[in-house]
């Protein structure tokens, strides 16, 4: 009876398993993908700084290569310029066979030089992506008059508007004349020459020098155009005499709108800003040019902005009023100047990318977390809850059983000594006798079939165990029940009952000439 509900709680056992397999298979594996999908999202958002530095780094070296590129294809134009109008003032001095000292107080000389400069300028100037440009000579028409120290003839050339090759020029200085002879007309802050003394380090820049043409351009500093509110930078180049004498200077004007026009970078920042500063400790916002996004408005700082390492390429950029993230770095024009380049986003545009990434991942984790919970109460209150109920109610079910069992096991134990004691107070029927009798006489192998029917085995068991047919179980039942004097087997097993039950021993199968 314990093999057959050892059996039955294996059975139900197995049938559980099976039905909690599937289910706990499906939520291992909507697990891994969860997590797989929030390392995959972790990935992609765990670094705001990494990413924020990795756009900045490919804004400034989209900066840094049209900066270097203008530069490159202005020195180009500036050295041409210097050399042509250098030949120009060497021609008209070997025409009129006369010095270059000679030409102040000239202004005949002065004019002509200016009507056969105006149109190459002109030409040089709308071949050119700058503002303006201007060829400024050291003399002047008049040294006799007021200020004249710092009085200087030559043409400054200026564009009205856009950069295009069809734009209006202006005259800035230089004869109106002139100007109005070749459609160039005055601006309305014409002068007839320039003022030196408003010209930054106009002294430093006619320093003679040996140097060649395209080692000897720089870039000034920004400034203010005498008379509006105009800021530029110049682009200058000497004028030398074949001689080596020190005739002026040629320039291009980069103006502070010019810059903001052609250099805005495209962006998917809200707020960008492109900076090319002199070069020094920290970045001269006040003396360099700026620009923006191409579709939309910035304000560029103005003070001197510290700098300060933000880890890798980072840098942060820290005003008076005002702090900045970006990645800045220097770049040398020739080989003795220096410039410092910077692109940046205001530190509050920063902070905000760096909240928002954060606040991305605080989300994502949030409902990754809530979504592994639902699954595991939904998990637990469908599939497990109820499986261990049921669990529960087979084991009950069990017991029940088991105690029954017990109940008749103990019931039929009682009324087999009840009959054993019928059978020993009354004499032992004839019939037992005769089983008994028979006992002894049985072959080996009956012997074995006797002695399962005994232990309670079925006919099935017992063909199993001594692996035989059913038709020889047959053949030995009935040579058993013929020896036993009994008709069925019902009978064999209440004898054998009577037989253990009454404390008696089965006789030995020690009889001569037993058979298998």
């Amino acid at each position: 009876m314990h093999f057959f509900a050892r059996h039955r709680e294996n059975i139900r056992q197995s049938a559980m398993s099976a039905r909690l397999l599937w289910p706990c298979l499906l939520l291992v594996v909507l697990l891994v993908l969860t997590f797989g999908a929030a390392l995959f999202l972790f990935a992609s958002l765990h670094n705001t700084k990494k990413d924020t530095t990795r756009s900045l780094e490919i804004q400034f070296s989209v900066f840094q290569n049209d900066v270097e590129r203008y530069f490159d294809q202005l020195a180009v134009m500036g050295v041409n310029l210097s050399a042509d109008m250098s030949a120009l003032v060497d021609q008209q001095l070997a025409e009129r066979k006369m010095t270059f000292d000679r030409l102040n107080d000239s202004p005949e000389v002065l004019n002509a030089l200016e009507e056969e400069m105006i149109e190459p300028l002109c030409r040089r100037l709308r071949q050119t992506g700058c503002s303006g440009a201007f060829v400024l000579l050291d003399a002047t028409v008049n040294t006799r008059m007021e200020g004249a120290e710092h009085s200087r003839a030559g043409l400054y050339v200026q564009k009205s508007g856009a950069d295009t090759p069809t734009v209006p020029l202006l005259l800035y200085r230089g004869s109106a004349e002139v100007g109005k002879a070749h459609s160039v007309m005055p601006h309305r802050k014409w002068r007839m020459e320039f003022q030196t003394d408003q010209f930054p380090d106009y002294d430093r820049w006619m320093t003679p020098g040996s140097a060649p043409l395209y080692q000897s351009y720089t870039l000034t500093e920004r400034f203010s155009i005498p008379g509006t509110s105009e800021e530029m930078q110049l682009f200058l180049l000497p004028l030398r005499g074949q001689d080596g004498t020190m005739y002026g200077l040629c320039s291009f004007e980069i103006s502070e709108s010019y810059f903001k026009q052609n250099f805005a970078q495209p962006t998917g920042f809200d707020r960008l800003i492109c900076l090319l500063a002199p070069a020094g400790d920290g970045l001269n916002a006040g003396a360099a040019l700026s620009s923006g996004t191409t579709d939309g408005y910035y304000h560029a700082p103005r003070d001197a902005l510290a700098l300060r390492s933000m880890g890798g390429r980072l840098t942060q950029l820290i005003g008076a009023g005002s702090a900045y993230a970006g990645i800045t770095e220097l770049c040398r024009l020739n080989e003795n100047q220096a410039y410092r380049l910077a692109v940046c986003i205001p530190m509050a545009d920063y902070q905000r990318l760096v909240f928002s990434g954060n606040l991305q991942m605080l989300l994502i984790g949030l409902f990754i977390a809530f979504f592994v919970v639902f699954c595991c109460i939904y998990f637990h209150r469908h599939i497990l809850s109820p499986a261990f109920r049921q669990f529960e109610e087979d084991k009950r079910e069990s017991r029940r059983r088991m105690d029954e069992l017990q109940m008749e096991r103990q019931q039929m134990q009682t009324e087999l000594s009840r009959l054993a004691d019928v059978c020993r107070n009354e004499s032992v029927p004839d019939a037992f006798q005769t089983f008994l009798a028979g006992i002894p006489t049985l072959t080996k192998t009956e012997r074995r079939i006797f002695d399962g029917y005994v232990a309670g085995l079925r006919s099935r068991e017992i063909v199993e165990q001594l692996d035989i047919k059913d038709s020889t179980l047959r053949f030995h039942n009935k040579n058993i029940y013929e020896k036993l004097g009994v008709s069925s087997l019902k009978q064999l097993q209440q004898f054998a009952a009577i037989l253990n039950s009454g404390g008696n021993s089965v006789p030995d199968d020690g009889a001569p000439g037993k058979g298998c």
